[in-house]
């Protein structure tokens, strides 16, 4: 027959296995469900960098775009101060124009405007041309 002890030792070897067998089964749970997590958060990492990479795209494109409005800025600015720069020779043939429907002559013309003597000449010549037409 079996003893008390032995029965003892039995019923608690039994339960030893027990034990190591539901540590086991949950050390497999816990297992399967990291690499669920470690799944889904791949996932998203995945879906990160795709974003990520779009952004990054539309950035380099909108870096190409200011460029080029900034080329267009400096071609502006560039266009603006030569006609700046024009800008007082316009006013002084515009201003001889003037004088010249008052009637002035060419000495006045070199003098007040600083012509050259041919260009006080053309200037009034062609007032008298269009004045006959």
């Amino acid at each position: 027959m079996v003893s008390l002890i032995q029965w003892l030792a039995l019923v608690l070897a039994l339960f030893a296995l027990g034990c190591c067998v539901g540590v086991w089964v949950g050390l497999k749970r816990n297992r399967k469900q990291a690499e669920e997590e470690r799944d889904v958060l791949l996932g998203r990492v995945e879906s990160m960098r795709k974003q990520l990479t779009e952004i990054h795209a539309g950035s380099i494109g909108m870096g190409q775009r200011l460029q080029g409005m900034e080329g267009h800025i400096q071609h502006l600015q560039d266009s603006q101060q030569e006609l700046q720069l024009l800008e007082p020779e316009r006013r002084l043939y515009s201003r001889a124009a003037k004088m010249v429907e008052l009637g002035a002559d060419v000495e006045e013309l070199m003098a007040e405007c600083e012509l050259p003597k041919a260009e006080a000449e053309l200037l009034i010549s062609l007032r008298k041309g269009s004045q006959r037409q």
